[in-house]
């Protein structure tokens, strides 16, 4: 019992330190996601060109820190690129400009895995910003559904982190992500859950539904946070960089986000009257 007490006080400090820097920049970030979705058109594409540049640079550096301008510029030009034509509505072209420039800059490498880094880093950071872009442009149902992307992921976030910090326990990959814990992963999901249900009433949709969907949003980005956590492991790196105070870098900050974007882009793919669906009305 003492044991589990002085761990619990030795976490409070370590928590503390960690709060007010991540408060301040996600009071700086949230209304400028928020403000970007809600104006949509040309102002989600610059929120998100904004990102692809960030997270260009930080792939580069992560991944190729030896040749850090080609990588970087290759990644950036293709995922500017696929914003540009996802704005448009144009997903598929807009993926094929992004596979063609993450071909182009795997030219560069001399093996196998340098290769699948080089197409596999361009595509990752460069899809889920073009996909974001076309779910907003989604009529009806796209910003409503950005809406329940952030919401999902923020409530997830923040309640794994608090759950882990806390309550601690059985570790959920220790070989991947020291941190991670069995109670944030279910904290998250209930959380996003709880985001959904929230974001139903603020649209007066489906209640079940949204439920079901925030959870599903929160345990895939969740699933993002474990992938960069297996990134920077594979490349050594504690951080993406130090763009965000209390955060990391970008690809530290919008891995959930990343992960349920294309999620949700995928099932929108598979089903297009799926935002309608969610909004209670026929497609």
């Amino acid at each position: 019992m003492r044991a589990a007490s002085a761990g619990a006080d030795a976490r409070a400090p370590s928590l503390l330190n960690d709060l007010l820097p991540r408060t301040l920049s996600a009071l700086a970030l949230i209304p400028i996601g928020l403000g970007a979705a809600w104006l949509g058109g040309p102002w989600v594409a610059a929120a998100a060109g904004a990102c692809a540049l960030a997270m260009s640079y930080e792939w580069a550096r992560m991944s190729e820190p030896d040749a850090l301008t080609p990588a970087f510029l290759f990644a950036l030009v293709g995922a500017l690129g696929a914003v540009m034509f996802a704005s448009w509505r144009e997903l598929d072209l807009g993926l094929a400009w992004l596979g063609a420039c993450a071909l182009l800059s795997a030219v560069r490498r001399r093996s196998l895995v340098g290769v699948i880094e080089t197409v596999g880093g361009a595509l990752y950071v460069g899809a889920p910003t073009a996909v974001f872009v076309w779910i907003r442009a989604q009529a009806p149902g796209g910003f409503e559904l950005v809406i329940l992307l952030f919401a999902a992921i923020w409530a997830a976030d923040v309640a794994a982190y608090f759950a882990g910090r806390l309550i601690g326990g059985p570790k959920l990959l220790p070989a991947l992500s020291p941190q991670k814990t069995w109670a944030g992963l279910g904290a998250g999901v209930l959380a996003g859950a709880g985001a959904g249900g929230l974001s139903a009433s603020l649209f007066a949709a489906p209640l079940m539904a949204w439920l079901a969907a925030g959870a599903l949003i929160a345990l895939f980005g969740l699933g993002g946070d474990l992938f960069e956590s297996f990134l920077k492991r594979r490349f050594g790196v504690k951080d993406a960089s130090r763009l965000i105070p209390g955060h990391g870098g970008v690809l530290d900050r919008l891995d959930g986000m990343m992960a349920a974007t294309l999620a949700a882009g995928l099932a929108i793919a598979a089903a297009p009257g799926l935002p309608a669906l969610l909004l209670g009305a026929a497609p």
